[in-house]
């Protein structure tokens, strides 16, 4: 009878903690629909703030037209067949990169606010110089000296993602000569960015151009740099201490500290296949060229919803944890635990991280943390002394908790060690509980598992008064 209750009790404590998922799916949910709250914030921003940017090019571009002479065979009515010239012209224009690219950003940063969520936007002072090389221009004329080919006036372009971005309008140093830059790429399905009209040269020879130009370029969240060039060299400087390297490649040289962040990118034609981009620029697509890039994302660590997420997985072992140990004192101890207590400690338990998430909205996620862990487990130990008839037992299963709670933050603040420290707290866990009890005759504590409530014990002349009462 003894062991049929104890199996009811666990049966029903065994409901209870499936009952206790359902807050916690409730609360993962919630971390979902604030954080999609969040990035709603972040287009709120974007619309009267330029978003994560883009910069391609320069690049110089010769318009030219091509007349091709096509024989052609007509049948006359009659059968007979003749040859026809006829004259067929093509509108295109020549990309050229450059041969030597080099680019130095420094990036400052500031954090916007839209209602409780913030946003980190940047301001990013350029310097752009390098060579440009007019070889592929003159393999152009040879190719079509027996055609009719006609060049137009050249410019050089630049394209960023969001043109609101470009602060003042900069000005291009073309072999020493200072040019004005104009409001778009002048290039098919590119129209965001600048170009600039240059001096018409001499086609032949091949000849060089040096030319450089500063650009204040506004943006958020993130940045990228399309190394269309020959050979490219980004260096960059930023004050952002958290940064997310993305793109086709990462960086040759890196250096992270509290202050900010340096890196360094090197590529070439070869290694970056520039020529993919530009063969679908010449197909009047020119918005691939921004389509691969190298840059970074302004991201936090780990940050307040990434976090309470990643802390409520954990809320299925402490309430498991917490319940094996009230049911270890009810066997050791002889006490009565009600199902009903047992549920009042799950749910205090899940409370903590509904005020963790509310509380990180508003202040610091260390503080939240603090405050949450401190408010539970401060209930709980008065809960715990009250159901187990004892003060210090209270304390100590309230020291317990507060010491978990301890090494669940510190596991929450790893980003590349959490699944193994998390691993290793669990493994500590059930080590310690196994240990403590590897001595305990379980047969002799379930024998007696739960004590029998107290009955009245009836004397048999008690019993013959209460008999000759009910007789008559």
């Amino acid at each position: 009878m003894q062991n049929y209750r104890l199996a009811l009790k666990l049966f029903t404590l065994f409901i209870l903690i499936i009952l206790l998922f359902i807050p916690q799916a409730s609360l993962m949910g919630l971390v979902s629909e604030r954080a999609s709250w969040r990035s709603e914030a972040y287009s709120s921003i974007e619309q009267s703030w330029p978003g994560s940017q883009v910069l391609a090019g320069p690049v110089l571009v010769v318009p030219y037209t091509l007349t091709v002479n096509l024989k052609e065979t007509i049948t006359e009515k009659d059968g007979a067949t003749r040859e026809v010239v006829k004259a067929q012209t093509v509108e295109n224009r020549l990309i050229m990169i450059p041969k030597q690219l080099e680019m130095q950003s420094k990036l400052d940063s500031e954090t916007r606010y839209r209602g409780i969520y913030a946003v980190p936007i940047y301001n990013s002072s350029l310097q752009v110089s390098g060579r440009f090389e007019t070889q592929a221009l003159v393999d152009l004329i040879n190719e079509h000296k027996n055609d009719q080919l006609q060049l137009y006036s050249p410019y050089v372009s630049v394209l960023v993602r969001d043109q609101r971005g470009i602060a003042a309008p900069p000005e291009l140093i073309w072999n020493q000569q200072k040019l004005a830059f104009n409001p778009g790429t002048n290039l098919p399905n590119a129209a965001a960015g600048m170009h600039a009209k240059i001096p018409d040269f001499s086609t032949m020879p091949a000849q060089q151009f040096q030319f450089n130009f500063d650009l204040q370029l506004r943006g958020m969240s993130a940045m990228s740099f399309a190394m269309l060039a020959e050979n490219s060299d980004v260096r960059l400087v930023a004050d952002w201490a958290h940064p997310k390297f993305s793109g086709e490649l990462l960086p040759e040289e890196r250096a992270i500290n509290a202050q900010g962040f340096t890196a360094h990118w090197r590529a070439s034609s070869f290694s970056y296949n520039v020529n993919a981009a530009l063969e679908q620029c010449r197909a009047n697509q020119c918005d691939a060229l921004m389509s691969r890039s190298v840059g970074f994302e302004l991201l936090q660590p780990v940050d307040m919803y990434q976090q309470s997420e990643r802390s409520i997985k954990y809320a299925v072992l402490f309430i498991l944890l917490t319940f094996t140990v009230l049911i270890m004192f009810e066997l050791l101890k002889k006490l009565r635990i009600h199902p009903i207590q047992y549920f009042l400690v799950g749910l205090a338990l899940t409370v903590f991280y509904l005020l963790l998430i509310s509380l990180s909205e508003h202040i610091d996620f260390a503080w939240a943390y603090l405050i949450a862990a401190l408010a539970s487990t401060s209930l709980l130990t008065l809960y715990f002394g009250a159901i187990l008839h004892n003060r210090n037992l209270g304390l100590l299963l309230g020291g317990g908790l507060l010491s978990l709670y301890a090494v669940l933050y510190v596991i929450l603040q790893a980003e590349d060690n959490a699944l193994l420290m998390g691993s290793l707290l669990i493994f500590a866990v059930l080590a310690a509980l196994m240990l403590s009890t590897r001595h305990l005759d379980w047969y002799a504590l379930t024998a007696n598992a739960l004590p029998q409530p107290k009955r009245t014990v009836v004397e048999p002349e008690e019993q013959l008064e209460q008999l000759d009462e009910s007789v008559n």
